[in-house]
């Protein structure tokens, strides 16, 4: 069904072209009167074709002196209204022309395109869905993309959407009555599709679009259900209604959902691939520094969503021990409302807060996390004399300027490497440059004056068809939550030595609530920061890391024995839990990543207390000697990346 505008555009050029053919007939029949009938009918109907072919029998000059020969009423209005059908005749040929051609190329394209083509629905029509088109390489054979759109699509625009294979379909989805949408979506392959992309620029759109699909059993049925396996990726940056998103999707109880859903934040993809290609721990590598004393002193300029989600997600990759300091320096000119809107998300039960700083509670995680806020322009002296007195006390190890001024940017960045170099330190400086991807190429570049400065990945150029749909995050998260789902811990008095491996890892994900996936991602984001950390801290031990692997976890581990498809107990909870903390390297680990999980529950707003995913408390929220004490069955799962990395060397 098409869209109201062009259904009326449609309905002008019919009425238009029929109003010009009776005129062109009209003027014939007053300009051929004198001639025989038969001769007449086909003068009359050769002119009105020709008018259409762009050549008319009678010329506008014809028409000008048959109204002066005979200046009567009849013969000066059709005359007039002639000369206006000769221009508007031919525009109506065109129009015809090129809608069948577009349909010819359809049909074209469709033959060409394989019996189980792969459909894949975009739902609006903006520069990121056109940055996503422009670096799509699949195979139009292969894989068709539906684009579903309000917006007004010139005819050119769409013959070259369409010539690349794309189909286009003018829909106004949201101003349909539910019992309309199976109607309105009838002549396309909605409900045989595998991806759903809603890419709106407005997130609550992307909600209402989302809630025309039937989330259960339960949901209205005459909603459309899509296909079995379909996923649903829906573009959210607002914090507000990605938890409205995640309460509406999680009221299916996971298990129960026809659809996988996965909310989409595009600042923190840039975020993640930031601190992917460049991490946190940079300045550490190659040096002697052990990783309790590894510091991580990150400088934010800007506290918009990106800065937002680079203090984020260090809280969480900035883990490289269970002791290692994060202190994190976040400077806007407006950084009282900024820091207002920021911390709305925190606990008060979980962070100490003040007027210019947070601060983890030392119960509610081992070592330090604080964030400092201040506020400053980066583009006077006051900044760059507070930069120069902390970066002389306590360095810092990396710098992010979000700023989406390019101007200050740039200068701030300029300003931030002299004085990091007059110190000594070369650290990383990762700039924001979204606008001027020439300059940012120039930057990029060799060259003295920026020569630590790296861009940030501009939105353009990661969104991808792949990155949507095929995340590598997404899969090594289904990957972990499937490992933990199948760490099967047997102890000394159970039979058999199994575990549950043959589960289908997109069924078990499908069945967790979204903050779970983001658990799971979240652990997967520490994934290289622990190639970083595990053989380091090996290395501090010293001990071969296999060996140490094979000691503590193999056929014959001290702490967890391996039986080819899960690991037994042959003690009891209570001396695997003694035998964890007499081993420093075993304990190290899971201390560290016990307040990975910490630091991270932290920063989503989760808090200690009796176990409640609605009200987002979870009593392991603690340190790790209150863990032992409180939930000692837990500590043993915090080893989930040893037992991995000793699963994937046993397979080899």
């Amino acid at each position: 069904m098409k869209s109201k505008t062009k259904v009326r555009t449609s309905r002008f050029i019919f009425v238009l072209a029929i109003v010009s053919f009776l005129i062109a007939t009209a003027q014939g029949v007053l300009y051929y009167k004198k001639y025989d009938a038969f001769f007449k009918l086909l003068l009359v109907m050769q002119n009105s074709i020709n008018a259409f072919g762009f050549k008319a029998s009678v010329s506008i000059k014809d028409v000008i002196a048959f109204i002066n020969n005979d200046p009567s009423l009849l013969n000066t209005v059709v005359g007039y209204a002639y000369c206006i059908a000769v221009f508007t005749a031919p525009y109506c040929t065109i129009s015809f022309v090129y809608k069948f051609l577009e349909r010819i190329l359809r049909l074209i394209i469709g033959f060409r395109r394989r019996k189980n083509c792969k459909h894949i629905f975009v739902f609006g029509y903006n520069d990121d869905v056109k940055s996503m088109l422009r670096n799509n390489k699949s195979d139009p054979k292969e894989i068709c993309i539906h684009i579903i759109t309000t917006e007004k699509i010139s005819q050119e625009e769409i013959y070259d959407l369409n010539k690349s294979g794309y189909v286009i379909h003018n829909i106004d989805v949201l101003k349909a009555a539910t019992e309309e949408l199976s109607s309105l979506f009838e002549k396309t392959h909605l409900e045989n599709a595998k991806n759903i992309i809603l890419f709106d620029t407005s997130s609550i759109r992307n909600f209402s679009l989302l809630q025309t699909f039937r989330l259960c059993e339960k949901d209205d049925p005459a909603k459309i259900k899509l296909c079995e396996g379909a996923k649903v990726s829906c573009r959210c940056e607002e914090e507000g209604i990605g938890r409205l998103i995640a309460e509406y999707y999680n009221s299916a109880a996971g298990k129960d959902a026809f659809y996988d859903l996965e909310l989409v934040n595009f600042p923190e993809m840039q975020i993640h691939k930031m601190y992917s290609d460049v991490p946190l721990h940079t300045v550490y590598k190659d040096t002697d520094t052990t990783l309790d004393e590894c510091t991580v002193h990150l400088l934010v300029a800007g506290l918009g969503q990106m800065g937002q989600q680079a203090v984020l997600q260090a809280m969480n990759l900035g883990i490289m021990s269970d002791k290692n300091k994060i202190i994190i320096d976040v400077f806007d000119t407006n950084i009282k409302k900024q820091k207002a809107e920021f911390i709305n998300q925190f606990s008060s039960e979980t962070f100490d807060i003040s007027e210019d700083k947070i601060r983890l509670k030392n119960e509610a995680a081992d070592g330090l996390l604080e964030i400092n806020f201040y506020a400053l322009n980066v583009q006077y002296l006051d900044f760059y004399s507070l930069l120069r007195e902390k970066t002389a006390s306590d360095p810092y190890t990396y710098a992010v300027i979000t700023l989406e001024n390019i101007d200050l940017a740039v200068n701030c960045a300029m300003q931030l490497e002299e004085i990091f170099c007059e110190n000594g330190h070369e650290i990383p400086i990762l700039m924001r440059m979204d606008s001027d991807r020439r300059l940012a190429g120039f930057i990029s570049s060799e060259n003295s004056a920026l020569a630590n400065v790296r861009i940030i990945d501009d939105r353009s150029c990661i969104i991808t068809l792949d990155m949507i749909i095929n995340r590598e995050i997404d899969r090594i998260a289904k990957e972990y939550n499937h490992l933990y789902n199948n760490i099967s811990i047997i102890t000394s008095d159970e039979e058999g030595n199994t575990d549950n491996s043959d589960a289908d890892p997109e069924t078990e994900w499908n069945r967790l609530r979204l903050f779970r996936r983001s658990s799971s991602k979240a652990a997967a984001y520490h994934d290289e920061v622990k190639e970083f950390i595990i053989p380091k801290l090996a290395n501090e031990k010293g001990t071969d890391l296999d060996e140490k692997l094979e000691e503590i976890l193999g056929a014959e581990g001290s702490i967890l024995k391996y039986t080819g498809s899960a690991w037994r107990m042959n003690v009891s909870e209570s001396e695997v839990l003694e035998r964890l903390k007499s081993d420093s390297f075993a304990y190290a680990l899971a201390s560290l990543e016990h307040r990975r999980w910490c630091s991270y529950m932290a920063s989503i707003g989760w808090r200690a207390g009796e176990r409640s995913d609605r009200f987002r408390r979870n009593p392991c929220l603690v340190t790790q000697q209150k863990l032992m004490e409180s939930n000692p069955e837990m500590c043993k799962y915090d080893l989930m990346s040893l037992m991995e990395r000793y699963r994937m060397n046993a397979d080899r």
